[in-house]
């Protein structure tokens, strides 16, 4: 979370999104700005042309001295106030430290045999739809087999092998001292402004993947999923089966009551 909201610091200090390699903001796809309206401040958020009005949360912020322009306001950024040199320092960091603790994690997995476990397959994908109407509550019986169902190693899968190599290459494809030694990164996102949008959007990815981890771990059965979690302990819920006895068959029956009237000839002549 740290990553992702020292990163929107970062942002702040050039709140525009371009395509390519140039940053005029006459020419930015996406930015959150602010204008003056009849003397009031107003935020707005720019989608190709497109403006959308969003004072009170994105654009504008009040201050001590009354409103002034900030894309994120300072609660969703690390730090809280404007400094683009400690938002890189906190971002850097964590970013460091993400990609050194993912690639440990993926090789201790790739050792162990786990990935294949929640690895998405087409087999996985022909019951993605049962699934999805499992947890929309319009299927009562879940199709999921093994550890992982259908729609969490689509989200795993779709995090290992698309959204974090994609935003590992992407940050640096920003790094002017990176750029030196892999000089086609920039090139290989279309120009370091696309490789920063990519990054940006990328971001969010990961943010909705966040949010629904722990909207899952809300909806079924938030004390088990973190006993789970930090015990490793997970308790299954287990239908109870009756077993009932098969009716003998007409055979059966017979030598069942011979057996009882010789029981009942013996008690008798004892």
């Amino acid at each position: 979370m740290i990553l992702f909201m020292s990163g929107l610091g970062i942002f702040n200090a050039h709140p525009y999104l371009y395509w390519g390699s140039t940053s005029d903001p006459d020419k930015a796809f996406f930015s959150i700005g602010a204008s003056q309206d009849d003397g009031d401040a107003r935020g707005f958020v720019d989608f190709y042309g497109r403006k959308i009005d969003t004072t009170g949360f994105l654009g504008v912020q009040q201050g001590v001295f009354g409103p002034f322009a900030r894309a994120f306001p300072s609660w969703l950024t690390v730090p809280g106030y404007y400094s683009l040199a400690a938002a890189r320092r906190w971002h850097f960091f964590f970013g460091w430290l993400f990609a050194i603790t993912g690639i440990i994690y993926l090789f201790y997995n790739f050792a162990a045999g786990h990935i294949r476990k929640f690895f998405f397959t087409l087999y996985d994908a022909k019951k993605v739809p049962a699934m999805a109407a499992y947890y929309l509550r319009i299927r009562k019986n879940s199709p999921q087999e093994g550890e992982y169902n259908p729609l969490q190693k689509m989200a795993y899968t779709g995090v290992f092998i698309i959204l974090a190599p994609l935003v590992l290459l992407s940050g640096m494809a920003m790094s002017p001292q990176l750029n030196v030694a892999f000089h086609w990164l920039p090139a290989a996102f279309g120009g370091r402004q696309s490789a920063r949008a990519i990054h940006f959007i990328l971001a969010f990815g990961f943010l909705f993947f966040a949010l629904g981890h722990v909207l899952m771990v809300l909806t079924q059965g938030f004390f088990n999923n973190m006993r789970s979690m930090t015990s490793g302990w997970y308790k299954e819920k287990i239908p109870l089966a009756i077993q009932t006895m098969p009716e003998p068959s007409p055979s059966q029956a017979a030598s069942v009551s011979s057996e009882q009237e010789r029981e009942k000839i013996n008690e008798a002549q004892s």
